[in-house]
């Protein structure tokens, strides 16, 4: 039996917003957007993007998601119904693909580099800017409102307005860059101002020019003196599932490709003892199966 479904709550980037406007074409259901994943109880909802171990609770639900090595179909013990497909490079597409729904290629390979960070059109290059402008304050119920209606030159003519400011974020990103340290022998960190929205912005991009160089790099970002979340990526042959596996274990969410992913604490954790956890979930990578 499927989950009855009320809502729908999605992950706030591109690809969580872009694939909830086309969901909602065939659930016209209230859309959230919750920025603050770790205490959330969920029931009754499709879930995009957001599984059960980024919440404190998920029950009756749909999950939609394309994060995660192994296929996954069907109800699992807490009543949720689990559509999970690894081979997607975005869970818009995956969307688009199983319930048939109109998605422009040029839009569906944009939205799918941005949430690989692997920028080789144009299209993707600018949405990339207008959400790391400022990601906490990216307008998603307005453009999931477009994505639903399929106004995609409306949307195209919003990203480009508002990208202009990124100038900002890549004066920030130089200012990171000169931050960054080694954690480890594989490894860099830096931190940035998590409710500055152009150092928010600009980490993903000071991440992105050091993996050029540095294995695994990490992004902290901190709130009051205190860790509030963190980006890891590498592009190298590298599985950083035991890492997000550690650390979930030592009081984080944590989760997201093979290649990419992040964390958030559950717990007050200064830098000193995330960076800690973090050198201790790196070393999992060196151990064999």
């Amino acid at each position: 039996m499927k989950p009855n479904i009320l809502r729908i709550v999605a992950h706030g980037d591109w690809d969580g917003v872009v694939g909830a406007g086309l969901f909602s074409r065939i659930h016209d259901l209230p859309l959230e957007f919750p920025l603050e994943l770790p205490d959330l109880t969920i029931e009754n909802a499709a879930c995009i993007e957001i599984t059960p171990d980024r919440v404190t609770s998920l029950r009756n639900s749909l999950i939609i998601d394309h994060h995660g090595t192994q296929p996954r179909q069907g109800m699992d013990e807490q009543g949720n119904h689990w559509i999970l497909e690894p081979e997607y490079k975005a869970v818009s597409s995956l969307i688009a693909d199983h319930w048939q729904l109109e998605f422009p290629k040029e839009w569906r390979t944009a939205v799918e580099e941005v949430d690989t960070a692997s920028l080789k059109s144009k299209l993707s290059q600018m949405l990339w800017k207008s959400y790391r402008i400022d990601a906490k304050g990216f307008p998603r119920q307005k453009v999931a409102e477009m994505v639903k209606k399929g106004n995609w030159k409306r949307l195209q003519e919003w990203a480009e307005k508002r990208q202009a400011e990124y100038q900002k974020v890549e004066e920030k990103t130089k200012e990171l860059l000169k931050k960054s340290e080694k954690l480890t022998p594989e490894s860099v960190y830096f931190t940035f101002q998590f409710n500055d929205r152009f150092e928010r912005g600009a980490s993903k991009d000071a991440m992105l020019i050091l993996e050029e160089k540095i294995p695994i790099v990490i992004a902290v970002g901190i709130s009051e003196e205190r860790v509030k979340s963190g980006t890891i990526a590498t592009n190298k042959n590298i599985d950083l599932t035991k890492i997000y596996q550690h650390l979930r274990k030592q009081g984080y969410t944590s989760g997201g490709h093979k290649t990419v992913g992040g964390f958030q604490t559950l717990k007050n954790k200064t830098l000193e003892q995330t960076l800690q956890d973090l050198i201790n979930a790196i070393k999992q990578l060196q151990k064999r199966v």
